[in-house]
């Protein structure tokens, strides 16, 4: 499997660089990092947001996602060394996580002194679809998307993935690349750059809560069990399941690194018809009641399974999943 490398480093006149299996290129694409938008579609409120897609990191333009903008915050004061890594729901993008600039996911997380960095990953299709109905495909396809290096049992669509379409790759190259543009952020803390290439050994896990919704929160899930993050945040989900019962590998929380009867927590809405399983996923991982939050309001034009992430009058749920 080729495994690409990226480091930043600075060449000719302090322009950033970015290093592929042995070569150097001057990175004309992103000499800074942009803004993030303050009106219109994906606005954020704040001068410490940044959008930069993977592409802009240095990364192959022609991988899923590689050219979708990527959100990255960090708080103005009061922060607290840790980065929430979000990932979106099916057919999403970083952009989800919005839902408007005044009351956002992302903008609560930041409140609570959080580095935030929303990843583009490979998310098209719903790992629901891509299994159909296979208990064995659900988390050798997550590890897939994951990792992108394709695995035994994963949904035959993703064998052709490559390693710099993986969620880790992105990962550590955004933050390669916010420490390089924004060298005061303190996004340095969050990566071990002695780990590189090994983008999922690099990432210091143990500095990080991972959030997702949807699709976006069973990933969260793996990567609890992978790795001992601070803390896990599903937004209803996980979905994994054949008919009533809930996927073999959620169905226990034996072998998790991170420990789900203490640092896993969700949230969802009563009437979720497209992910009914939250909960007894929930239930399957040990999680206590006072960690299952499952009657999140539903505010007007939203539904029931996305007035978790998209529904500001969840904000206080927000703060009390992500707080110290």
């Amino acid at each position: 499997m080729r495994v690409v490398l990226f480091l930043s480093v600075l060449v000719g006149c302090g322009r950033p660089a970015v290093v592929f299996d042995g070569g150097v290129r001057t990175d004309a694409g992103a000499p800074t990092l942009r803004s993030c938008p303050t009106s219109g579609a994906g606005a954020m409120e704040g001068d410490v947001c940044f959008v930069l897609t993977p592409a802009e990191t240095g990364l192959p333009a022609s991988g899923g996602g590689a050219t979708v903008d990527q959100y990255a915050l960090r708080p103005p004061m009061n922060a607290r060394g840790v980065l929430m890594v979000f990932f979106n729901g099916s057919g999403g993008s970083p952009r989800a996580g919005i839902g408007s600039a005044a009351g956002s996911f992302y903008g609560v997380a930041r409140a609570q002194g959080l580095h935030v960095l929303a990843v583009s990953y490979v998310s098209g299709q719903a790992v629901g679809a891509l299994c159909n109905g296979n208990d064995g495909c659900f988390e050798p396809t997550r590890a897939t998307i994951l990792t992108g290096e394709p695995q035994a049992g994963a949904a035959n669509v993703l064998k052709d993935v490559t390693t710099d379409e993986g969620a880790f790759e992105r990962i550590a190259a955004a933050l390669v690349t916010l420490n390089t543009l924004d060298p005061q952020g303190g996004w340095s803390a969050f990566l071990d750059r002695s780990k590189l290439p090994d983008a999922e050994a690099a990432i210091r896990w143990e500095k990080v809560f991972v959030a997702g919704h949807s699709q976006g929160g069973g990933h969260a899930a793996l990567i609890g069990k992978r790795q001992s993050v601070g803390r896990v945040v599903m937004l209803a989900s996980p979905c994994d399941g054949v008919g009533n019962a809930v996927a073999t590998w959620l169905a226990s929380p034996v072998g998790y690194a991170t420990n789900p009867s203490t640092k896993f927590f969700g949230l969802a809405s009563l009437g979720d018809t497209t992910c009914p399983r939250a909960p007894d996923a929930w239930s399957a991982l040990g999680m206590p009641m006072t960690a299952q939050t499952r009657n999140a309001p539903v505010c007007a034009g939203e539904t029931a399974h996305g007035a978790p992430l998209g529904c500001q009058s969840n904000a206080a749920a927000w703060a009390d999943l992500l707080k110290p």
